[in-house]
């Protein structure tokens, strides 16, 4: 019986990987264009799923919404994103990499006491991006946390 190189077993397991964790899952249900208009649905913590309630947003504020404005790139891949969170502005900068990493510049935001539904928005430290089923999915944390949006 003829054995399988290791090597190329390892070579064919990181291929698969790669394919496996690519952003280009399905082009029927993915997309990357993440121009224009988007408002946090949920967020994952950890496995855990944290969606808006009365009990942790205000929603005499911006209806308790978070949104996200992000302009079209640039050719170098760079844009602006703007938005509130709940309660306060903020605006900065992002830029698209290769293999769907996403950079965004530390923002710029008011001060004003903001109710508990914000308190997994950290947009300054997403890592990668995808866009699935028309959602928009920004992940930190090593991929740990992700913040899911709608288009609005």
């Amino acid at each position: 019986m003829k054995k399988f190189p290791v090597d190329k077993l390892l070579a064919l397991l990181t291929v698969a990987c790669f394919l496996l964790t690519s952003c280009s899952k399905n082009d029927s249900d993915s997309s990357y264009d993440l121009a224009g208009d988007w408002k946090v649905v949920y967020f994952l913590d950890n496995g855990n799923k944290i969606t808006k309630t009365e009990d942790n947003t205000w929603l005499d504020l911006n209806n308790g919404d978070i949104t996200a404005s992000f302009s079209e790139p640039n050719d170098k891949g760079a844009g602006t994103v703007s938005g509130i969170t709940v309660t306060n502005g903020y605006n900065g900068e992002y830029t698209l990499e290769d293999n769907c990493k996403i950079t965004i510049s530390p923002v710029s935001t008011t001060f004003i006491n903001e109710p508990e539904w914000t308190e997994l928005y950290k947009i300054s430290a997403a890592e990668r991006f995808e866009i699935r089923n028309s959602e928009l999915l920004i992940y930190y944390n090593n991929g740990n946390t992700v913040i899911a949006f709608e288009r609005n």
